[in-house]
């Protein structure tokens, strides 16, 4: 876990989780809080952001213990669902591969709800699919309920996952009294916020009212980042196969099916990993269907590759030593390789400015305006305001990619940091042997900045 922190770690945004940290603090600062946003009335995270806020102090700490906290706790609920499921060993097995998969460690440094929800649904589709018909399995599939109710607080699309709950009514392969039962604790939730937001606003579809018109808000350009697209049909497909999100945990996942691992799998452990194929199934069918109206995202994809995650597991469980070692290696080798390569300072413009504001603290500098408006937490944390959007006033300094700056004297400079694995191969001595059209994406992945006085400034 360690290695694929430091390996994937990115940390602090500026983006949502700048508006989860609003949301935190006015739980602190003037509770009880309704949220104003798709992003504060996402409460699960929010009260415990803003718990770990109280504890820690309104610091970037407080950002990176809440990250690595529902990291840890998606990554104990992986190995916990595999080994009660099938054996200890796959348990181990599916931490390993879990704590080290790409779209779960890109999210384990920076504070959102991906791994808090995911963690949800994963407990709820344990404790519902292995819940009997007795009173203490009723009560087990009530709390599973109230599971997935939290996960729907965390995000509402986790409707699509459960939407396959429906169908199952008919009594198979589930009992239907402890479906009712999954219903009646997921009820008590979603009610309860519910009559939360009408005690505090008079609508008690807040939040739904909220999220709907959110959807106006996404930017789907994002399907062309990092998906390699061919055809809207396969397109989704494509995503889990091809992406470096994923690696090659599909890939696998297919071999996994091909060697027979859910046949020779005691029928009477099936239930709680068939329930969690289905809401993955039904999550992945349904973003697929949706496609137009949300984004071919992997982490809308994280439940599919949890449930590939421990059916790989299980499979490696049952080969040979040999074998079981060289594809862990393989898979953990190739995850690390992928995050390895990735920009970990993808705001390194707002970076650069909050730098230059901490070493120049009597002096104003001048900035992009979407750095700027970024920077805000950061410069609290400074406690300092010497920063405002270009254009930039009499005196000021500019802080600017290097390559578009204006004329004037350079004061500092403030090159991109280089990837992880181009960190390595630079202390090696082996930049030189790097050919010069990955170069660039490997030394510098983001824009050398410079801070500027301008001519006549």
């Amino acid at each position: 876990m360690a290695a694929a922190l430091f390996v994937g770690w990115i940390g602090f945004m500026a983006s949502d989780d700048s508006l989860y940290h609003a949301g935190a603090m006015r739980w602190l600062i003037d509770p009880p809080f309704a949220g104003s946003d798709h992003w504060s009335t996402r409460f699960p995270l929010t009260l415990s952001f803003a718990a770990v806020i109280a504890v820690f102090g309104n610091n970037f700490t407080a950002f990176a213990v809440t990250a690595i906290i529902f990291y840890v706790v998606l990554v104990a609920a992986v190995g916990v669902f595999a080994a009660k499921a099938f054996t200890p060993r796959t348990g181990w097995i599916a931490a390993l591969l879990a704590a080290t998969l790409p779209v779960v460690v890109v999210h384990a440094s920076t504070v959102s709800v991906d791994l808090l929800e995911a963690a949800a649904l994963l407990t709820g589709a344990w404790l519902v699919g292995s819940a009997a018909e007795d009173r203490v399995g009723l009560m087990r599939a009530a709390a599973g309920g109230a599971m997935f109710g939290v996960a729907v607080l965390c995000r509402e699309t986790s409707v699509l996952a459960l939407a396959v709950l429906g169908p199952l009514l008919i009594g198979r392969p589930f009992s239907r009294r402890v479906l009712i039962a999954c219903a009646f604790g997921a009820a008590l939730v979603l009610v309860g916020e519910a009559l939360f937001q009408y005690a505090m606003t008079g609508e008690p579809l807040r939040r739904y009212v909220i999220a709907f018109n959110h959807d106006e808000h996404i930017d789907r350009a994002a399907n062309h980042e990092g998906n390699f697209l061919l055809w809207a049909p396969l397109d989704p497909l494509l995503v889990l196969l091809i992406n470096d999100d994923f690696g090659l945990l599909f890939w696998m996942a297919g071999v996994a099916l091909i060697a027979g691992t859910w046949r020779v799998t005691p029928a009477n452990r099936r239930a709680p990993f068939l329930l969690l194929a289905l809401i993955a199934a039904s999550s992945f069918l349904l973003v697929s269907v949706l496609y137009t109206k949300l984004v071919l995202n992997p982490r809308y994809f994280m439940l599919a590759a949890l449930a590939a995650i421990i059916l790989v597991a299980a499979w490696l469980d049952r080969v040979t030593p040999l074998v079981r070692t060289l594809v862990l290696a393989l898979l953990v080798s190739t995850n690390l390789l992928l995050m390895s390569v990735g920009n970990a300072h993808p705001r390194w413009g707002m970076e650069a400015l909050v730098l230059a504001a901490e070493a120049h603290p009597r002096a104003t500098i001048a900035g992009a305006p979407n750095d700027v408006a970024r920077a805000d937490i950061a410069m609290n944390f400074l406690g300092q305001s010497n920063i405002r959007p270009l254009p930039a006033h009499g005196g000021d300094l500019i802080v600017a990619p290097a390559d578009a700056a204006p004329a004037g004297n350079v004061v500092a400079r403030y090159p991109s940091p280089p990837t992880r694995l181009g960190a390595a191969l630079r202390w090696l001595g082996l930049e030189p042997l790097v050919p010069a059209s990955i170069a660039r994406r490997m030394f510098t992945p983001s824009p050398d900045m410079v801070l500027v006085r301008p001519q006549g400034g």
